[in-house]
């Protein structure tokens, strides 16, 4: 599990809202709440429908299948009242695609934040190696409402004090192994476990992997979400 750094603080929270998740597949979802939307990680392989009607975006890090930054332009030019959160080397990229610089929120530092009546935790660090000779860009996990996270390409160590109810566990990669997502709900121990990051493989990968799953360890229950079905976590 990876050191988060120095980038996570603590947020109050007295009511625990309902969200609705929405699976586009790969590493992108759609979080609703109240008749708002943020979408997280809308990348390539993401559909048109991912980039509709949302109230903020979350991106990760800096890759393609996380960020699509042409169709995300086109999605906040529609909607000025949307915004983006990123990164900061992200964001250069945001802009030189034409996102407009009011609708770009560079973070960093650790800042807490409030989007689309949620708060959001940016737990920051690097994205996990692929091979010695390749770069790692930033990367930003994003705990939302407390207790839901989305770690983007890595396993980053939490602060002492959350406590994850729905985790969105990568499950393939260059980047990984299924025994790194092992370790990792052991040490979070999550209530719900939602596979993400699978964009890579086919019917046979996704079957073997959801037959892996026994292997993660607590009393966490392992739910594959189907594509663009809505359900309440």
């Amino acid at each position: 599990m990876q050191d988060s750094g120095v980038c996570a603080n603590r947020i109050g929270r007295t009511t625990m809202p309902q969200i609705t998740v929405t699976s586009f597949g790969h590493s992108t979802l759609r979080l609703e709440h109240d008749g708002l939307a943020i979408v997280i990680d809308p990348g390539v392989l993401a559909p048109a429908a991912a980039f509709d009607d949302a109230t903020a975006f979350l991106i990760t890090h800096d890759h393609p299948d996380h960020m699509n930054a042409e169709q995300l332009a086109s999605a906040l030019a529609s909607n000025p009242q949307s915004l983006v959160w990123a990164p900061p080397d992200v964001v250069g990229h945001l802009a030189d695609a034409g996102v407009a610089s009011e609708q770009i929120r560079m973070v960093e530092n650790g800042s807490v934040f409030e989007t689309a009546g949620l708060s959001i935790e940016p737990i920051c660090g690097v994205h996990a190696e692929i091979h010695p000779t390749l770069p790692s860009p930033t990367n930003i996990g994003y705990v939302i409402d407390g207790r839901m996270l989305h770690p983007g390409d890595a396993f980053p160590a939490l602060r002492t004090g959350i406590d994850i109810e729905v985790l969105f566990l990568p499950v393939s990669g260059p980047w990984m192994n299924f025994a790194d997502a092992i370790d990792y709900v052991a040490a979070l121990r999550p209530r719900v476990i939602v596979p993400i990051h699978d964009g890579d493989l086919n019917e046979v990968g996704l079957t073997l992997t959801d037959q892996m799953s026994a292997l993660l360890p607590g009393e966490g229950r392992y739910r594959r979400l189907r594509i663009e079905e809505p359900v309440l976590l």
